[in-house]
């Protein structure tokens, strides 16, 4: 008991300092992309890219898209401000309030939804019903249902435990929620079948706002039976959150439309193409959300002082981080990426056909890494200085783009006359379902210039921030390039991959490629004289040798997180 109380403490502990935020978010969110690794690893093994995990992904559509728009309505981004603004008696009374009026808005939306979901679902999905897959599409659909109002409460949690600086357990939560999962796969799914999955994914959100509660409890939080004291700053807070969740709401409207699209081609697609975009999320989750996340308290103190070159150049200096990693990760991926799939996903019941689509598909979703990143952060900074419609615009923009370029790609990839070349091209010649990399193609050019819009608009808005990036820009080109190459010509030298290699030589071939091509993009960026290097690199001797470091321009960096994690 003493050493469980000892690691709850530490869970509990107080962080401070954008780099210090940063280090925590990344590095929990590099153990929870290892869980989710793990947790897709044991997906495919156990149903390969077939109909049963197509199911299970199309399942998730209906609670995912409940999920982000009941959640942002409680959102952190507006909990907080309201939070820091009360003293203490305030805030159990706003809790309160927001608690009991999330609780009638959940539960009522979700009872709609579990009557609703067999027509919603025999509309999105017709061709399961004609396969007679509705009855087990609505089951797991309607126990996953559960999953958005736990969430939604998490998300209250997760305000109070930011507003104490306690990154590491709000870090923490998205790992509980894998193991949840992971639990779901290997016990519960032997026990019930495919609604054992379900019921892992319900509980990893259990998970997810359970962690929460002890040190919320110690603060004085839901000590007595919630009481709706203050009606008009709830009526408050969800008026002003409807843009904001109107704007997520269209990244689960694309999702909607990617998973309807796959459903009408070869069995498995689905599959495919979600295991790739969980591939991608990893760097995403570590490079981009953990930089963006951590900003956002930064920028809305910054805006709120009146101290607009100092956003400016939060931003730019978190968007700069952002290119330094993402840029040299994409090339590598694009190099690495059978080796990554085959590594992490190569077993049981997931053949060599998977392993090829998926690749593919992955690398192509990797061309919108850093654009993702950019997005994430451009966003907040719009939030951060309470303007929420023009990321509805592009969100808006970004859907109706990738749904109707989904659309058109999967007509091309159709033409007998186009389909060999682009086979060719992707390395998926006579591949069964070769058609479902139109997808990919279609979400990563939409929000390559979904981002592409937005960061014009945000140049208008507050001129400086391209001038701000641009340097760091072309040095990280050119090291991702050099990464590339290097990692490139290590796998022509060791030699490619065959059907007959093994896990741990291909495992061998992708991280000796990989480390190679890492050490170039470091010695580009130390000989560039690349300040994020330079940062970096100083951070880790500083922890390493107990220094300290000066934060960038001498500005002292406050951080704050918000729960903004989509979980698949």
């Amino acid at each position: 008991m003493p050493k469980f109380s000892a690691g709850f403490r530490l869970l509990s502990s107080e962080v401070r300092g954008l780099q210090s935020a940063v280090y925590i978010l990344a590095s929990f969110a590099f153990l929870s992309s290892l869980l989710a690794l793990f947790r897709d690893r044991l997906l495919a093994s156990h149903f390969g890219a077939g109909v049963e995990l197509d199911l299970y992904y199309a399942a998730f559509r209906i609670p995912d898209f409940l999920f982000v728009a009941l959640g942002a309505l409680v959102s952190v981004y507006m909990l907080i401000p309201e939070l820091t603004r009360r003293d203490s008696s305030s805030q159990k009374s706003y809790i309160d309030t927001v608690l009991i009026g999330f609780s009638f808005i959940a539960v009522a939306i979700g009872l709609f939804a579990v009557v609703l979901a067999p027509k919603i679902l025999s509309v999105l999905f017709p061709k399961f019903v004609e396969a007679g897959l509705l009855d087990t599409l609505t089951m797991l659909t309607r126990i996953m249902l559960f999953q958005p109002i736990i969430l939604g409460f998490s998300n209250i949690f997760a305000a109070i435990t930011q507003t104490r600086y306690r990154y590491v357990l709000y870090a923490a939560s998205p790992v509980f929620y894998n193991v949840g999962i992971i639990l779901g796969i290997t016990v519960f799914f032997p026990l019930w079948g495919l609604p054992g999955l379900a019921w892992g994914v319900v509980f990893g959100a259990a998970l997810h706002a359970g962690i929460q509660i002890p040190p919320i409890i110690r603060d004085g939080f839901l000590n007595t039976f919630p009481r709706f004291r203050e009606p008009h700053a709830l009526l408050r807070t969800v008026s002003s959150s409807i843009p904001r969740a109107l704007a997520l709401s269209m990244n689960q409207i694309t999702f909607i439309g990617l998973t309807v699209l796959a459903s009408t081609l070869t069995a498995g697609s689905i599959a495919v193409f979600m295991l790739a975009f969980n591939l991608q999320a990893v760097p995403l989750a570590i490079i981009g959300a953990s930089y963006s996340v951590a900003a956002f308290p930064t920028l809305a103190l910054s805006l709120s002082n009146g101290r607009r070159d100092e956003f400016i150049a939060h931003i730019a200096t978190a968007a700069r981080h952002v290119l330094f990693w993402s840029l040299p990760a994409t090339a590598l991926i694009i190099v690495l990426r059978a080796h990554i799939v085959r590594v992490v996903l190569g077993s049981g019941a997931f053949d060599w056909t998977d392993t090829r689509l998926t690749a593919a598909a992955f690398a192509i979703l990797s061309l919108s890494l850093v654009f993702q990143g950019l997005l994430l952060l451009l966003v907040r900074g719009y939030y951060a200085a309470g303007r929420t419609f023009i990321p509805l615009f592009v969100s808006s923009l970004i859907t109706i783009g990738t749904v109707g370029l989904g659309v058109a790609l999967l007509a091309l990839f159709e033409n007998p006359a186009a389909l060999p070349f682009l086979e060719t091209l992707l390395r998926v010649e006579n591949a069964a379902g070769s058609n479902v990399l139109a997808l990919a193609f279609a979400y990563a050019f939409s929000t390559f210039v979904g981002t592409v819009i937005l960061a014009i608009l945000f140049e208008r808005k507050f001129a400086g921030f391209f001038r701000g990036i641009k340097r760091s820009l072309a040095q990280s080109m050119v090291a991702a390039f050099t990464a590339g190459v290097t990692a490139y010509l290590t796998l022509y030298l060791i030699g490619p991959l065959t059907l007959t290699s093994t896990l741990l030589s291909v495992f061998i071939r992708g991280f000796s490629a990989g480390a190679l091509g890492i050490i170039a993009a470091a010695i580009v960026y130390r000989l560039l004289h690349n300040s994020e290097y330079l940062q970096t690199a100083g951070a880790l001797h500083a922890k390493l040798w107990r220094g300290t470091v000066k934060s960038e321009s001498g500005v002292t960096l406050v951080a704050s997180a918000e729960e903004a994690t989509e979980l698949k």
